[in-house]
């Protein structure tokens, strides 16, 4: 990001809510409720944010979104590195084409029987597991590695 670091901290339903009709129109389908959202910002400006949530005392990582004009600056790896800090591992569901970005930051493809029940429910419930009904879906896991001294997360 050329010598720029974002502020990273957590939005507001304020915050978040106007940009859902976007999320939408890409084919997103967030929660806004549901979950933390993260936002990264540049002077006071968001550029992109992610979404954090619990289901069943599983981690799951969503909504992950970088403005078009900010995207190819680490934005994205720092929203997703800020979102699992102090969890033991992390799930999140992606379409064939961006396996790749998330193996570089340290994501595993899962077998789809692996996907934990309580979140493939979830997203069968929304009819997104373990396909979309234009696409397919591929699970991946994030190990974990909480830092040393870094508070450890847990299920809400």
């Amino acid at each position: 990001m050329a010598g720029v670091t974002p502020e990273i901290r957590e939005l507001t339903r304020a915050e978040i809510e106007p940009h859902i009709p976007m999320l939408l129109a890409d084919g997103f389908t967030p929660e806004i409720e549901q979950g933390v959202w993260y936002g990264a910002l540049v002077d006071g400006e968001l550029r992109g944010f992610v979404r954090l949530f619990d289901e069943g005392g599983n981690w799951m990582l969503e909504d992950v979104y970088v403005f078009e004009p900010y995207r190819r600056q680490g934005l994205a790896s720092r929203l997703i590195d800020h979102a699992r800090r102090g969890i033991g591992h992390l799930w999140l569901i992606c379409d064939d084409e961006t396996i790749g970005f998330y193996n570089r930051r340290g994501f595993e493809l899962a077998a789809k029987e692996d996907f934990p029940l309580p979140l493939a429910t979830f997203y069968q419930a929304k009819h997104e597991w373990p396909t979309a009904p234009d696409h397919n879906h591929n699970a991946m896991r994030w190990p974990g590695r909480v830092r040393e001294g870094e508070p450890r997360r847990s299920a809400e």
